[in-house]
């Protein structure tokens, strides 16, 4: 079965300081999960993401501005990730547990990452979140400052998926 994952779908970054939390979203998720119910469990599955990283909101315009600029979302429109392999898949019906890993390509390089997850997977929809960390300085960031303060270099990430097939 072939999903195509769109509205719905969203990405949050929560990025860590000693004074104040940040926690951006991008909502622009679109790709595809080939896997089925029946099959998860014993052959995976084959799954690409797109986000489109101009599309976000940090939460004010300051914020935005300072983030599009620092991190040339403009030049770096797009990051992808691709599943390589799914493990650990422990299913109860229609819900299931899961680690995904693969790879993310976004301004010109590739990290590795594991995605822990979990949600349900039927004949006709998918609806799974996953959340892993991150350090920036992997994908050639550094953290920004907002005016006084400066937000850690490791993130949490979250991610939401919802299609139907």
């Amino acid at each position: 079965m072939l999903y195509k994952i769109g509205s719905g779908s969203r990405v949050q970054v929560k990025a860590r300081s000693k004074i104040h939390d940040t926690t951006t979203t991008w909502d622009h998720v679109a790709g595809t999960v080939e896997s089925s119910p029946d099959t998860l469990a014993t052959e995976g599955a084959k799954a690409r993401f797109a986000v489109d990283m101009t599309k976000f909101d940090a939460g004010d315009w300051l914020k935005n501005r300072k983030l599009r600029s620092d991190f040339e979302m403009d030049a770096h429109p797009e990051a992808i990730y691709e599943v390589r392999a799914v493990r650990d898949v422990v299913r109860t019906g229609d819900r299931f547990t899961a680690i995904a890993e693969g790879v993310l390509r976004w301004r010109g390089r590739e990290v590795p990452l594991t995605i822990k997850g979990e949600g349900t997977m039927t004949a006709g929809a998918i609806d799974a979140k996953g959340t892993f960390d991150l350090d920036i300085k992997q994908l050639g960031l550094k953290a920004p400052r907002f005016l006084m303060f400066k937000v850690e270099d490791e993130v949490t990430v979250e991610v939401t998926l919802k299609g139907s097939v």
